[in-house]
């Protein structure tokens, strides 16, 4: 189940931000002859030059791709269909505005505009399910393909509302934890907000194609199911001990880290702990005392008593006296487990994600 969650999210974050990226590079329009603000071949079919023609709105959602091959037409009628979505669902985004930019100033080559028209389309098996090719021509030369890409929405809504319900199961499935506030139940929560990004896009294509009546209800968004892990975080003491320390400068450090994430400060019955030793070695040169420091620390779980996070720091500061330079040392030591110990850890829980 695991890996099948883990393509399925990948796939559709996938093509979400691909749409999101070459959106820039469509109008509203569907028809590729419009786009490019040339006339119709000379014979074309009606869709060629109005998508709807044979397949209404009201039925379907469609868009048309033009190219000097078949497969290209193809493509590019997928890709102009992702970017009606677009259109219709998502505001402008600055990365549009980026790529818009980029390319007026740059000379993308045809072979680009293929490669990309061709990602988005491979991309597009998340978030087109149900889409199909249901017309194609070629002008009377041979050296243009026309293609036509459609939705037909009573289906599309069959599709996602199953797309759903098997990512709503994968979310029961995930969540399903006998105790809730442990890390376990916090990365299992996060990774619930993960497929729930995925239900939000589904829900988005839901509305679009049949209206709100479409969407099942009950369904929790990607933020819900954050907030709920933040609350769960919260329910986490977590005790820290440090050999060696100097006016609890460390532990402080620490216990600062942790209390940035959200956790509890614990006692020493906290099932989860932070165990760290500082030790100091004195390096006398001719102009200055150096000293050496070496941190090492672990963040355990008590409950089978697991090792989850190491984390080790060293370094040397100097100073004309030892008292100062030890100093130093604490000050430097602070601020590195400040900024990477946090991290440490989010790195972790990242790791625990489906």
């Amino acid at each position: 189940m695991k890996k099948n969650i883990q393509f399925f999210c990948l796939n559709l974050s996938a093509a979400v931000y691909l749409f999101l990226v070459f959106s820039g590079c469509a109008s509203a329009s569907s028809s590729p002859a419009e786009n490019s603000g040339g006339a119709f071949p000379a014979g074309a079919p009606e869709w060629v030059r109005k998508p709807n023609a044979h397949y209404p709105d009201s039925l379907y959602v469609a868009a048309t791709g033009s190219g000097i091959a078949a497969e290209e037409a193809e493509h590019k009628a997928r890709a102009n269909l992702l970017r009606v979505f677009e259109i219709r669902l998502t505001d402008e985004s600055v990365i549009a505005d980026v790529f818009r930019q980029t390319t007026a100033d740059g000379n993308t080559s045809w072979s680009e505009t293929v490669t990309s028209d061709r990602r988005i389309s491979s991309s597009a098996a998340g978030i087109l399910a149900g889409c199909e090719i249901k017309e194609s021509w070629k002008n009377e030369r041979g050296n243009e393909y026309y293609a036509l890409a459609v939705m037909e929405r009573a289906k599309t809504i069959s599709i996602y509302n199953d797309i759903i319900a098997r990512l709503q199961r994968d979310i029961e499935e995930v969540i399903n934890v006998p105790n809730i506030n442990t890390i376990e139940g916090y990365t299992r929560y996060r990774a619930a907000a993960v497929i729930a990004k995925d239900i939000d896009t589904c829900v988005n294509i839901l509305r679009f194609v049949g209206g709100s009546g479409s969407v099942p209800a009950g369904l929790r968004s990607e933020n819900q199911y954050l907030a709920d892990a933040s609350n769960i975080i919260k329910a986490i003491p977590v005790s820290v001990s440090v050999k060696g320390d100097r006016n609890n400068r460390i532990q402080g450090a620490f216990s600062k880290a942790l209390s940035d994430l959200g956790f509890q400060s614990g006692g020493t019955n906290s099932r989860y702990r932070v165990a760290a030793e500082v030790n100091l070695s004195e390096a006398p040169s001719a102009q200055n005392i150096f000293v050496r420091y070496e941190i090492n620390a672990n963040f355990i779980d008590t409950d089978g008593n697991r090792v989850l996070v190491p984390y080790n720091i060293s370094g040397r500061e100097g100073h004309t006296s030892l008292a100062n330079a030890e100093n130093r040392v604490f000050s430097a030591a602070e601020k590195t487990i400040a900024e990477g110990f946090s991290q440490a850890l989010n790195d972790y829980f990242s790791r625990l994600l489906p």
